[in-house]
Parts: C-alpha cells; sequence; structure tokens
C-alpha cells in the first residue's frame, strides 16, 4: 500500500442504521485526522441497502470537500447492482481490490506542485 492511503474494510451487511452510523464515524475520525485518500473495501459485503447506499456517497462528498478521493474496492455482485442501477458508479470509482484501488490514486496528489 502507499504511504497516506487509509482502507476502510467492511464485512456483513451495510444497512440503515447502526451499519452506517459506525461508517458515519469512522470517516469522522479519518477526516478529522487529515486522511483525505481512503479506499472502502466492500468485498465482504453481504448486502446494501439504499440507507448504506446513501452513507457510501454521503463520505464520498465529504472527503470530496476536505481535498480528498474516495474510491471503492471489491464491488461484485448486488453491491455493484445498485451502483450501476443508481448510476453511482460515474462518480464512485470502483476497483477489484484494494490494492487496485490504492494504486490508482495519483502520486501527485501527495506532493507539492511545483
Amino acid at each position: 500500500m502507499k504511504p497516506g492511503i487509509m482502507v476502510v474494510e467492511l464485512s456483513g451487511p451495510l444497512q440503515m442504521g447502526v451499519e452506517c452510523k459506525q461508517l458515519q464515524i469512522t470517516f469522522d475520525e479519518l477526516i478529522g485526522a487529515k486522511h483525505t485518500r481512503i479506499v472502502v473495501d466492500l468485498s465482504k459485503v453481504t448486502k446494501l441497502d439504499s440507507g448504506g447506499f446513501g452513507e457510501l456517497v454521503n463520505c464520498f462528498s465529504r472527503v470530496k470537500i476536505a481535498g480528498g478521493m474516495l474510491r471503492l474496492a471489491g464491488t461484485t455482485g448486488m453491491v455493484d447492482g445498485v451502483l450501476k442501477l443508481a448510476h453511482a458508479d460515474r462518480f464512485l470509482k470502483s476497483y477489484p481490490t484494494a490494492l487496485e484501488a490504492a494504486d490508482s490514486f495519483s502520486d501527485s496528489s501527495a506532493l507539492p506542485t511545483s
């Protein structure tokens, strides 16, 4: 993994309620600590409802406002279907693995411009 990239691994259902609140708290901590290059690994997510989808979009927006980037990894099956159905795959970039998602971040985003 490249330095400065955080990976959030989720497992089980990502649904409205406790799971969404936990994701929100995690992103509060990451953004508060100035971590703005984040990969969310969804390879072990078993269910994604509208609340979970909304929270992913919210996290994307918050990271973008903080000047960062968010990538998704491991979106397969139903999770991938939800993203495509909502056309979120247009702005939520997804990669097969967390390592590929991390590699997609430009090194120049961590370096000062000349």
